[in-house]
């Protein structure tokens, strides 16, 4: 089966970065913006097309980042190109002639920010520091060609805010950790180089617990998912066991434990089973994202203390000293 190349359909092997400018209520309304923001936000997807200045290279896949000018400046979208320059159909005297779709999709990365409410992914205070002219970001044209340093540079300070955003979405901070680190590996594993999307992670929770359920329906166990603080309640004939199941992209060496399900398996030794799901596949070209295939690894009896348990986190109280 063919695979897809993730810049993009048609898209160059190695895609360039471009700027797209908008100012308020000048080239284009806040309340569209406002949309924009609001259908990424409820579907992880967003699609609008945009004024560009450089249609003579510009390509499908190459990197989109949204500027906000006037006071303060700042980036509030990182997208990518997701087709070839058009005509637009009206353009004023001043205005570009030529335009291209850009796409926002959470599954690959990206994202979009209402700088009003939200505020911004990159600040003006961060982008006085990325190397880039000053100029750069006062350019008055969309679409223009943005140096490769500059584009990883803002990349680097995106994805950190992306890791924050997935601390705040998390209702508990053990799995806030998890869910970070979890994503850290799995960017080596993948291969995308970006971390992965809460919806994505669902996927692969959810495709794990569903192999795990149909190996213990098959060994005749009446099967319960619970989630918390372990996965799956298997009973038979007056026998019970406690699963806590896995799924992950990597090869499955290293799986990330909550404290509660640490302290749950520590005292529940006899009946814990640990079931790993390693090397999943994920296509994101769904919606939502399809978690595929995997290799299961099953521990039954499982001791959670017979591997090596790391802190990821430690909490340090300051004692003031009189």
């Amino acid at each position: 089966m063919p695979t897809r190349n993730r810049r993009g359909v048609g898209a160059k092997a190695r895609g360039s970065d471009y700027l797209f400018t908008w100012k308020r209520d000048k080239w284009w309304p806040y309340e569209n913006l406002r949309k924009l923001v609001d259908a990424f936000k409820s579907t992880g997807v967003a699609v609008e097309d945009w004024s560009c200045a450089a249609y003579r290279k510009i390509q499908p896949g190459d990197r989109a980042y949204l500027l906000k000018q006037g006071k303060p400046p700042g980036i509030f979208g990182r997208g990518r190109v997701a087709s070839k320059p058009y005509p637009r159909q009206t353009a004023g005297p001043h205005q570009a002639k030529w335009q291209v779709d850009l796409r926002f999709d959470v599954s690959q990365g990206d994202m979009l920010s209402d700088p009003y409410e939200d505020g911004f992914l990159v600040t003006e205070g961060q982008l006085s520091r990325v190397s880039a002219p000053k100029s750069q970001w006062h350019n008055q044209a969309a679409g223009i060609h943005l140096v490769t340093k500059a584009a990883r540079e803002l990349d680097d300070i995106i994805n950190g805010i992306g890791a924050i955003a997935v601390w705040n979405q998390q209702a508990d901070p053990d799995e806030a950790v998890i869910d970070i680190a979890e994503q850290v590996r799995s960017v080596g594993a993948s291969g995308q180089g970006f971390l992965m999307a809460p919806r994505v992670r669902k996927a692969i929770e959810e495709h794990a617990v569903e192999i795990a359920k149909a190996h213990y329906v098959g060994r005749g166990y009446a099967v319960e998912i619970k989630g918390k603080p372990y996965d799956l309640h298997c009973s038979r004939d007056g026998n019970k066991i406690y699963v806590e199941v896995k799924g992950t992209q990597t090869a499955g060496e290293e799986v990330f434990l909550t404290r509660g399900e640490v302290k749950f398996a520590r005292l529940n030794k006899a009946e814990m089973a640990l079931f790993v799901v390693y090397g999943v596949k994920v296509d994101t070209n769904t919606e939502p994202p399809r978690a595929l295939g995997g290799t299961t690894r099953i521990y039954e009896p499982w001791d959670v203390e017979s591997g090596d348990l790391e802190p990821l986190a430690y909490s340090f109280r300051i004692v003031k000293r009189s």
